[in-house]
């Protein structure tokens, strides 16, 4: 089994079409066929399905693809890493992190990381643990800066502890409660969360049940952090939770508030999560250094 067969594959399922990977590998499309070929008859399964519509991958193929991805982005991991153990900073991080820290964060550590390897490439994208597990298992992505529950974690991935997220409950400046400071006050308030069970959603859930207050009660649900401030701020009936990060940078600043909370609300723990056999490269470690230095300094 060959690696640019592998990355064909990969390219396939990407692109939609074998002209299109060929196209961008800078083969001809029968090179490339036979290339798959080749390798439905080592495998002695077909791998592909195709027809007027497009190619798609048969239930061996999807089971192949899985390995093609993994063999793939361990190869250039390594390829990476050798180069920059040589000093030649090159290469590509690849990473989802939380809206937090792309709003508050990224900016300043990108900035600072690109002055000093300007050649090494960053591919970054939205999300959060649990539900980016699968492309940093399959190898798509290097790792995530995600909050984590470790007790949610699964045996494959690895959580680095980098900071703990401080949470603030948000409302609008003319909300009856803006200036509350117990968390009984708001036991009857509408909520609006990203989420109740995860992230900075599960806090105030999590700060209710510590002080016997049951549920919090949650009106609407806005999986958007950057929609989550402008709902909140075009109300006055309205409370949310998220990190101080993305209060102080939201353009609707002006227009909300921070409820003065006396009670002690949880602290999320933002980790590095990888696969645990997939160390992070040099180029890798020192965005995510950068980005721990600038939480660090808000804290």
């Amino acid at each position: 089994m060959k690696l640019p067969t592998m990355q064909a594959l990969v390219l396939i399922e990407e692109l939609g079409s074998i002209r299109a990977a060929a196209q961008s590998m800078s083969l001809t499309q029968p090179a490339l066929t036979a290339a798959i070929q080749q390798l439905e008859a080592e495998l002695k399964a077909p791998l592909l399905v195709r027809s007027k519509k497009g190619v798609t991958f048969t239930h061996f193929g999807q089971a192949f693809l899985r390995h093609a991805k993994l063999m793939v982005a361990q190869s250039r991991r390594a390829q990476d890493e050798m180069a920059q153990l040589r000093g030649h900073w090159e290469g590509t991080i690849k990473m989802a992190i939380s809206p937090a820290i792309g709003l508050g964060l990224l900016p300043q550590a990108l900035r600072q990381f690109t002055l000093q390897h300007p050649e090494v490439k960053v591919h970054c994208r939205d999300g959060l643990y649990p539900s980016i597990a699968p492309v940093i298992r399959d190898g798509t992505l290097d790792f995530a800066l995600t909050p984590v529950h470790r007790v949610d974690l699964e045996s494959d991935l690895v959580a680095e502890p980098l900071y703990t997220s401080q949470v603030v409950i948000v409302s609008g400046v003319s909300h009856p409660l803006s200036r509350a400071v117990r968390l009984a006050q708001l036991k009857d308030c509408a909520w609006v969360l990203s989420s109740p069970s995860r992230g900075p959603g599960a806090v105030i859930e999590e700060a209710f049940q510590n002080l016997g207050l049951g549920m919090p009660r949650v009106t609407m649900l806005c999986e958007s952090f950057l929609a989550l401030p402008a709902v909140v701020a075009a109300s006055d009936q309205w409370m949310t939770t998220m990190p101080r990060i993305l209060f102080e940078n939201s353009p609707f600043k002006d227009q909300l508030c921070i409820v003065p909370i006396e009670d002690t609300l949880p602290s999320p723990l933002i980790c590095t999560v990888r696969r645990h056999d997939l160390p992070l490269t040099p180029a890798a470690m020192q965005l995510v250094g950068w980005i721990q230095h600038f939480a660090l300094k808000r804290l």
